[in-house]
């Protein structure tokens, strides 16, 4: 059982594209945009942990084992004490935005999902944001480089296929059952 909890944590987090961490006083921000991506369930919105959720050890007697806290990173601390959220990309591959069946995909399947800003500090829904060419993505508000979010997006959204794994049966539904537009249309 233990094997099979893991195994599903494991699954769980590979498909997540995005973390964002809010400050651990601004409790409200965090219920606010976890309903902004409550539909988008590989957005994960959490509280800072950094320093009040480490673990307890079981015998008192032995030293603290760790030196320092493997989770502080001083780029993020400056935003966080500012009361700022912070986003953390969780994607490791490459997508080809030059492609342009992978446009089309963005155009017309992900354009109602949603693309936090860190510096501004605001969500956009893909079809707001301007194309500076074919393979940037710059925020609407204050021009920073979206891109690295958005490429995240796509290595986890249900439209966008593994590589290697393409099909032609298309993802779209029609009606209430699993109904292919293929099958509807023959």
């Amino acid at each position: 059982m233990q094997g099979d909890a893991n195994s599903e944590t494991a699954r769980g987090r590979a498909k997540q594209s995005l973390v964002i961490i809010v400050p651990r006083a601004k409790l409200d921000l965090c219920r606010s945009l976890s309903h902004a991506f409550g539909d988008e369930a590989h957005v994960r919105v959490i509280p800072d942990r950094r320093f009040k959720d480490r673990r307890a050890r079981g015998d008192v007697n032995g030293p603290e084992r760790r030196r320092g806290d493997r989770r502080r990173r001083a780029d993020m601390d400056g935003e966080l004490q500012a009361g700022r959220w912070i986003v953390v990309p969780c994607g490791s591959g490459h997508i080809d935005l030059l492609n342009a069946t992978n446009q089309a995909i963005l155009f017309l399947c992900c354009s109602h999902h949603v693309v936090p800003c860190q510096k501004c500090q605001n969500t956009y829904q893909f079809r707001w944001i301007p194309r500076a060419g074919p393979d940037v993505f710059p925020c609407p508000l204050c021009g920073n480089d979206l891109t690295p979010t958005v490429v995240a997006h796509a290595q986890v959204c249900r439209y966008w296929a593994p590589p290697g794994t393409e099909t032609t049966e298309s993802p779209i539904t029609v009606g209430a059952h699993d109904t292919s537009i293929r099958a509807a249309t023959a």
